[in-house]
């Protein structure tokens, strides 16, 4: 059976309409981009950005996996500890993926790096027994962050343009009378 053209078209105006989301957010994600706050690795810094394994993020509470520490150390991305806690408590987006392991939602932000160029981190989270964990955080370039998008519903937050967003609290990386 031959698609018919008002099918064709329908299929023309949603790749349209993903096409559009796509840029906007890669556009947003270079506009929003910000320094990654250094933060010392250490187990102490770890426990105070995440007390408790948990953090606060714009759709609740997330906990992080038990071996997010070690990771970090392991997969040598020591260097992303701050980038980490910026991201789930301030992403600029915030999508649903799924792929050959299942399926998780992608927390993703953008960076200035030292050369002025942008680039994200990702932290994937995934649902364990009915709460949201996460389970890694590691660099992705921008487009690639975009790319994943199939649909316009994957996108399920966006940060607004002005002001802080639920779970971001500055204190936690700039007051602290830790080593941060």
């Amino acid at each position: 059976m031959k698609p018919n053209k008002k099918h064709k078209d329908s299929v023309a105006a949603i790749q349209d309409e993903i096409d559009i989301l796509k840029e906007h957010l890669i556009k947003k994600l270079k506009r929003m981009a910000v320094p990654m706050v250094q933060v010392e690795f250490s187990r102490e810094n770890y426990n105070n950005l995440f007390p408790d394994s948990k953090v606060t993020t714009p759709i609740g509470v997330i906990k992080l996996g038990g071996h997010q520490f070690k990771k970090l150390e392991s997969e040598k991305r020591q260097e992303y500890l701050g980038g980490m806690y910026q991201t789930l408590t301030d992403p600029v987006t915030i999508t649903n993926q799924e792929d050959q392991k299942g399926k998780a939602k992608i927390f993703s932000k953008s960076f200035i790096h030292k050369s002025k160029e942008k680039d994200g981190i990702i932290s994937v989270i995934v649902d364990i027994g009915g709460q949201n964990v996460s389970i890694s955080t590691h660099p992705r370039k921008l487009k690639k962050i975009i790319e994943e998008i199939k649909k316009t519903a994957d996108l399920i937050y966006e940060k607004p343009e002005s002001g802080r967003t639920a779970g971001n609290d500055p204190k936690d990386l700039t007051n602290n009378d830790t080593q941060l």
